[in-house]
């Protein structure tokens, strides 16, 4: 009998759990869709110079923890359908059912509901992997080929990950409604969380603090626009500093807003008395107070979601764009002696260190079936011109890198220098060297900076070692140079599979480096493993690969985050304005009696609806931009290069753009919900 009474409390609750409902389903949904990505029965086709393990295990772990938030809104709902009932459970007491079978009945009906959610979710999410599919493919440059279909694993995972959930908040409620008083369910329409429990003075000294961390904030910003960025804890301190003192400023500002609002009203008495805005601020001022940290709390989270729509678009980006720069060619060898190196195994010079030679790692690529179409061995020296130590090449090699890459090549007289730069450095940086060193005095000769006295074009990270720049020399002026290392790229015809991608960067240059240079191997040789010190192979297709599955995870993991967020803060703010509508109906129908018209009525709920949607949404909108503005300012040089201001403005769009499309969403859904419980 009480099975039924559930399920049929289940049936007319339906419509009071919908925003619920939709919100779990989607979140079911996007839920099964990234895990079941981790599917043993799911298939991924793609060339095989992909490998996307390490991406299936990042979303499937990190989608738990997540979804695992979720718990959040769950109790919160399940608080607020028994805030609600009370009244209902009390007078199944009265009528001599037994409180902990009541309290079961609402376990059975909210976990009716679940299972429903869930069910839905699960078909829905059926067509979320084919679109999260559809990501991964358009990234690795594959065909996009739709194929609808159950996993049964993922399928079991996600029902009980979400049957569990229900189950722990569930239990908790049941001994939640054991223990409430009968009196206490009779009068649970009268109670609300929060009074004005301190004076005025308080209240006043706390939004005046509020006002206060909101300066600070603005004038950190001020700072950071006027401070020259070195990327160190002092310029990083001024963006962290803005967003705690905007998060503390929020929470004085929502605890102490409703305490100033009545101040106000009681002081603008003309404006208080016109139409219905004395109900309508009375019941404004009455939500606020009665949950200030909760509103406060869900601005905070809105400020999150859209950090985390932005900020992960635009870093999966910034990882793209950094990958051209860092390796252009099809394989890069990199011959770093480090000074660190050097000073571990005793080198006081770099007589001993070898020079070598690529010629069997060519023959190498050309027997194996890869066939090298182009390749460069680029020799390193240490130029010690104007007081200090510097890192130059040939120019041979020079333009050799540069026509491998489709540049231009360019020429130097016999007494000229120029430079090559990290395209991330700052033109200013390059000007202020250009200006301070117009000419190098080397060993005795003189030689002038070039009409062009700086390239930016990318030839590769590996280049620079720890430093900015590499000085571009004559050919014949290297000859009298000590010589440091050799880096070796090259382009080939054929592309690796990951396997053999992964064999050759792992252990055959290894084996290689080794065989060639046993001497100085067994010379200087340590404890760790020395060869992978010295010699850094980097393959473009394994590159691509791991920058391919860290930027996937990156963009679905920070949408889905966002979203999970988004759709938490909307259904409590959603949830909470019901709660009134079905607490205060008694209001609206005072209004109607006085005289009040049905569509002056719907003004007030509109307006009511509106400033409880618009406050939180506004102050997260004023936090991230502020927020997104100091971390362009603070990455301003390595955003423009690697992401482009276009993209990270249209990221930045997209992220709130997005976010307002579901706001809108759920305010049309709580407007509508909201005029039907007043009006039944």
């Amino acid at each position: 009998m009480y099975v039924k009474l559930a399920k049929g409390n289940a049936k007319k609750s339906i419509k009071d759990y919908l925003i619920y409902f939709i919100t779990i389903t989607i979140c079911v949904s996007l839920f099964y869709a990234i895990t079941s990505l981790s599917s043993s029965s799911y298939e991924l086709i793609t060339e095989e110079s992909y490998n996307f393990r390490a991406l299936k295990l990042i979303l499937q772990y990190a989608t738990y923890v997540i979804t695992a938030t979720l718990i959040l809104l769950v109790a919160y709902v399940n608080k607020y359908m028994i805030r609600r009932r009370k009244r209902e459970f009390a007078t199944y007491v009265l009528l001599g059912a037994e409180q902990k079978i009541v309290a079961f009945m609402f376990f059975v009906e909210t976990l009716i509901i679940g299972i429903l959610a869930i069910i839905a979710g699960i078909f829905i999410g059926t067509l979320f992997s084919q679109a999260i599919t559809a990501i991964v493919l358009i990234s690795a440059k594959q065909e996009v080929i739709f194929s609808l279909k159950l996993y049964m694993d993922t399928l079991g995972i996600t029902f009980i990950f979400f049957i569990s959930m229900f189950f722990i908040i569930g239990l908790y409620n049941v001994i939640v409604l054991r223990k409430i008083k009968l009196i206490d369910m009779l009068n649970a329409h009268k109670q609300v969380e929060f009074q004005f429990k301190r004076s005025g003075k308080v209240y006043s000294g706390i939004f005046a603090l509020s006002v206060i961390l909101y300066v600070i904030c603005g004038s950190c910003t001020i700072k950071l626009m006027n401070l020259k960025i070195d990327y160190s804890v002092k310029s990083l301190m001024y963006v962290g500093i803005s967003l705690i003192t905007f998060i503390m400023g929020t929470y004085a500002l929502f605890y102490s807003i409703s305490y100033i609002m009545i101040y106000t009203k009681n002081k603008w008495v003309n404006f208080k008395y016109e139409g219905t805005n004395l109900f309508l601020i009375g019941s404004i001022v009455s939500k606020i107070k009665t949950a200030p940290i909760l509103m406060a709390t869900i601005s905070m989270t809105f400020l999150g979601a859209m950090i985390s729509f932005i900020i992960t678009i635009v870093m999966a980006q910034w990882a793209l764009g950094y990958l051209d720069m860092r390796v252009p060619y099809d394989i890069d060898i990199r011959n770093n002696y480090s000074t660190s190196f050097l000073k571990e195994v005793n080198i006081d010079g770099v007589k001993e260190l070898p020079k070598l030679d690529y010629s069997d790692v060519i023959d190498y690529l050309n027997n194996n079936g890869y066939d090298v179409k182009s390749y460069c061995q680029v020799e390193k020296y240490i130029v010690n011109a104007n007081n200090e130590s510097i890192l130059a090449i040939r120019l041979s090699d020079f333009n050799k890198l540069r026509s491998m890459l489709g540049y231009e090549e360019m020429e130097l007289k016999d007494n000229e220098f120029t430079t090559q730069w990290h395209n991330a450095t700052k033109d200013e940086v390059i000007n202020n060297y250009v200006s301070k060193n117009p000419s190098l005095n080397i060993r005795g000769e003189i030689y002038n900076i070039s009409g062009n006295s700086a390239y930016k074009e990318s030839i590769g990270e590996g280049i620079y070692r720890s430093t900015e720049n590499i000085i571009i020399l004559p050919d014949k002026v290297c000859d009298n140079l000590d010589f440091v290392e050799t880096n070796f790229v090259a382009n080939i015809e054929n592309e690796m599979s990951y396997e053999e991608a992964n064999y050759f960067q792992s252990n055959y240059i290894n084996d290689w480096f080794i065989k060639n240079n046993s001497e100085f191997v067994k010379k200087y040789s340590t404890e760790g493993d020395m060869t992978f010190r010295v010699i850094d192979p980097r393959i473009k297709s394994l590159e691509t690969n791991n920058i391919l599955n860290t930027t996937l995870a990156m963009r679905i993991l920070g949408i889905y985050l966002g979203v999970v967020l988004l759709m938490i803060s909307l259904t409590i703010l959603s949830l909470s304005q019901l709660s009134d509508s079905i607490e205060h109906k008694d209001r609206f129908n005072v209004l109607r009696k006085l005289g009040i018209e049905e569509n002056e009525v719907n003004k007030i709920i509109l307006k009511q609806i509106s400033v409880y949607f618009i406050v939180p949404i506004t102050i997260a909108i004023i936090g991230v931009s502020i927020f997104i503005y100091n971390y362009y300012l603070f990455y301003k040089n390595i955003i423009t290069v690697f992401v482009g201001d276009k993209t990270f403005i249209l990221s930045s769009i997209f992220g709130v753009a997005l976010m307002l499309g579901v706001y809108i969403c759920y305010f049309g859904g709580t407007y509508y919900t909201f005029k039907r419980n007043v009006n039944n």
